[in-house]
């Protein structure tokens, strides 16, 4: 009677355990998108897009569908640290997924990211961990398509 009670309660923490994880973890998205319309047809939108992306591998780009999808930035992760003892750098990554769809007058331009950072020592150094954007790569890209634009507008 005892090993039963004994097994029931392990199977009810491991189950709670379990079903705490699931939806703590893989609930979230932590997709961040910026958005705009922007003046121009598509074509210039791809184009200001396209050099706004440089120095940047893309990995897909389909101008009919209107997506494309950058290939992942590593860098160093500027908010978080191992202290000055330690001295470790936790490695972040991000990239980029850009919608170009034309509309009447305008073009609507949608930047979003995915943003995945990783330890730099101990077990959690050997996966990377999705965590929510700043804003700031995408807002980075949006501005410097749309300081294309205007130069591509003002060029004779």
């Amino acid at each position: 009677m005892k090993r039963n009670v004994a097994l029931l309660m392990i199977t009810f923490f491991a189950f709670i355990a379990l079903a705490g994880c699931a939806t703590g973890q893989w609930g979230r998205r932590n997709l961040t998108n910026v958005s705009r319309y922007v003046n121009g047809d598509a074509a210039s939108v791809w184009e200001a897009v396209d050099q706004a992306l440089i120095g940047i591998r893309v990995k897909e780009k389909n101008v009919e569908k209107g997506l494309l999808i950058t290939d992942w930035v590593s860098g160093y992760s500027t908010t978080q640290n191992m202290g000055v003892l330690l001295e470790g750098r936790w490695h972040e990554r991000y990239r980029l997924f850009i919608t170009v769809v034309p509309e009447q007058n305008k073009t609507y331009l949608s930047i979003g990211s995915q943003v995945e950072q990783k330890a730099p020592g101990g077990t959690r150094a050997y996966r990377w961990d999705r965590i929510p954007s700043n804003g700031l790569p995408e807002q980075m890209i949006l501005d410097r398509v749309e300081q294309i634009l205007s130069a591509m507008e003002q060029a004779p």
